[in-house]
């Protein structure tokens, strides 16, 4: 969401105007524009990036980030990570195709960027994971569901219908309800906080670019801090792009105006001691269904729900008699050999 420097109070009139930072009137065209991006998370660090590298050359800028936790502080940071362009139906997403291809883009992009920072890419500490995903059927319903819109997938992301061997020689001894599953070997698992970092490291690269060429200089600050109200940002800048996900609303200038659909996930990390040498197998996918399992690393896993809708519920802390019902259930559907 993106609102001009005139910041008036919802009370009182329309949010903004939208603009185009590749447009702005000639008043603007003497000094150095000024964003602020509230969120540094997926859509804040997106933003931030495309800003540096679709503004004109030649204009001077600065970008100021507000996170009161950091880089991937709120629920990017935490997320499963996987990454595809279809709905929990298998359709392709509105622009699903295009986002998609945009989404890959940027991982190139954070990966390059950790690659040249000198940060290694190993199998245990990667940023883009491409195993594919794996995604059992629930029901009957589901899995004719599921099967009809598999077969209008992009091409760049292919859903391919399987069987439980098939599936076995993916994931050994994972069981599949109804001899039938549908696996996206194109779609990726993100490690969402080094992906964040990297993406981070990206635009500081852009921004020293700057200073070592006769364009204009580019400015980019972190500030840990949270915004209360757009107010308090009134006069400071060009244009204030708010990517705060669901936190949107606690602004009182948005409270109750955003449809938002609100939900509260449960997430659990499983590490695998060290007296256990089995490992999570190297080639096999991540898991999605009405649970998932995402893989961070061959001795690392996250295993996630959608768990309440319409929760307001923000605090981090998961009882343990929630995170045992997640687990039992996964496991007993689809990871029988796994006892509780």
């Amino acid at each position: 969401m993106l609102l001009s420097d005139t910041l008036t109070p919802a009370g009182h009139g329309q949010l903004g105007k939208m603009i185009s930072p590749l447009s702005l009137s000639p008043s603007f065209s003497s000094r150095p524009l000024r964003y602020a991006v509230l969120g540094a998370g997926f859509a804040g660090l997106s933003v931030t990036w495309h800003l540096l590298k679709k503004s004109p050359k030649e204009k001077e800028m600065r970008i100021d980030i507000y996170d009161e936790v950091g880089i991937g502080g709120g629920a990017s940071g935490i997320s499963g990570g996987l990454l595809h362009p279809y709905s929990p139906k298998a359709k392709l997403l509105w622009r699903g195709a295009e986002c998609w291809k945009e989404s890959l883009m940027l991982l190139n992009v954070a990966e390059a960027a950790a690659g040249l920072s000198g940060v290694v890419d190993s199998d245990d500490s990667f940023i883009v994971r491409r195993r594919g995903i794996l995604r059992p059927a629930v029901n009957t319903k589901n899995l004719n569901v599921l099967t009809d819109n598999a077969q209008n997938c992009d091409a760049s992301c292919r859903i391919e219908t399987i069987d439980e061997d098939i599936a076995q020689k993916l994931l050994p001894n994972i069981h599949v309800p109804f001899n039938s599953a549908f696996y996206m070997p194109e779609a990726v698992n993100v490690h969402p906080l080094r992906y964040l970092q990297a993406l981070f490291l990206a635009c500081q690269d852009v921004v020293n670019e700057s200073s070592t060429s006769s364009h204009g200089q580019k400015e980019l600050y972190l500030l840990k801090k949270s915004v209360q109200s757009l107010l308090e940002l009134e006069g400071e800048y060009d244009a204030v792009i708010i990517c705060l996900g669901a936190k949107a609303d606690m602004l009182p200038e948005l409270s109750g105006r955003l449809p938002l659909r609100t939900c509260r996930g449960v997430i659990a990390h499983l590490q695998l001691p060290a007296n256990i040498r089995e490992e999570y197998p190297d080639h096999a996918p991540s898991i999605l269904s009405d649970a998932w399992l995402a893989v961070q690393g061959s001795r690392s896993l996250y295993m996630g729900s959608t768990w309440e809708w319409k929760s307001r519920n923000s605090n981090p802390n998961v009882s343990w008699m929630k995170l045992q019902e997640l687990f039992k259930s996964f496991c007993q559907r689809y990871l029988p050999f796994i006892q509780p």
